[in-house]
């Protein structure tokens, strides 16, 4: 989709400046009331006996909190990825027909059996097609217009994982709408962590895309996702043809082919892989979808996708 960037973002310096501010209240509050709101619902207050001695000190990552200006600051390179932060999982390609939905189910399925709090967005107009599976936890967008730009980006505090799933030829629109907004320095200034997963297909057209997306991820995680969607094994060992650039991205997701058969099984029972797994209708399928998922699990522990 082609489209001025400018005047389909509609954001002017003084818009963009309020809303990184605005996202940047929605993540203190989020970091400072909810746990604090869990211990009062859920436990009575005991009054402790006072003492003049000091508590042991807990270590725990240096924040300083402004009301007006939230912020946290860091001592150490290694620890700008940290448990508590809302992730946010952009999955897409330029290419189109590389499983990138597919993968997306992946991922949600992933990050739930993790017991996170997971929502989804799906820029496949008009229906969508991850909403199909995860029809509670997903919203169609179109990334093109300022509303649902707001829609998505200014709510990824609300969750734990906020996955998007970017339609074909999106990807590198959105990720320089992002660059434009300073959206990705939230992640420097260590309020948030953001994860691309790149899907690319057994092509040279989606091979000479990660070079180009790779420089639009300074300072992001950016996966390169090898999706076997059919037996093709990414030229390699094929002559004139190298393969280096898939070592272009800071990791990358190898994802085995799931039986065709157990595919249409799926597809026909409008399940995600997880309950599938557990409910669907054949012993065969679900012992062949549960063992993918299992092997889905391991490359993406591999990558250390799931931030701890």
């Amino acid at each position: 989709m082609n489209y001025d960037r400018r005047r389909s973002q509609g954001l002017s310096e003084v818009a963009r400046r309020q809303r990184q501010e605005a996202l940047e209240k929605s993540l203190w509050h989020r970091a400072n009331y909810s746990a604090s709101r869990r211990e009062t619902t859920d436990q009575k207050p005991v009054e402790e006996p006072r003492t003049t001695e000091a508590p042991a000190p807990i270590e725990q990552p240096k924040v300083i909190i402004d009301r007006d200006h939230p912020k946290v600051v860091q001592t150490k390179k290694e620890d700008r990825i940290r448990m508590g932060l809302p992730h946010v999982v952009i999955v897409g390609a330029d290419k189109g027909g590389v499983g990138k939905t597919f993968v997306s189910r992946a991922v949600m399925d992933y990050f739930k059996a993790q017991g996170a709090t997971v929502r989804a967005f799906d820029t496949q107009q008009p229906d969508g097609n991850l909403k199909r599976f995860f029809p509670a936890e997903t919203e169609v967008v179109n990334l093109s217009t300022s509303d649902d730009q707001i829609k998505v980006f200014d709510t990824v505090g609300k969750n734990d994982v906020t996955v998007i799933d970017i339609q074909a030829g999106l990807l590198t629109p959105t990720l320089e709408l992002l660059t434009d907004i300073a959206f990705f320095d939230l992640v420097t200034e260590g309020k948030l962590n953001v994860s691309v997963l790149h899907v690319i297909g057994s092509t040279i057209q989606s091979f000479n895309e990660i070079e180009g997306t790779a420089k639009l991820l300074q300072g992001v995680r950016h996966f390169v996702v090898t999706n076997h969607t059919n037996d093709a094994a990414f030229f390699k060992g094929i002559a004139g043809v190298s393969t280096d650039v898939l070592s272009g991205a800071d990791f990358r997701i190898d994802i085995a082919k799931l039986d065709e058969r157990a595919t249409e099984y799926v597809e026909a029972a409008n399940a995600t892989f997880a309950d599938y797994a557990k409910n669907g209708e054949s012993f065969v399928m679900k012992g062949k979808v549960n063992k993918w998922l299992n092997d889905t699990k391991k490359a993406f522990e591999a990558a250390k996708l799931n931030i701890k």
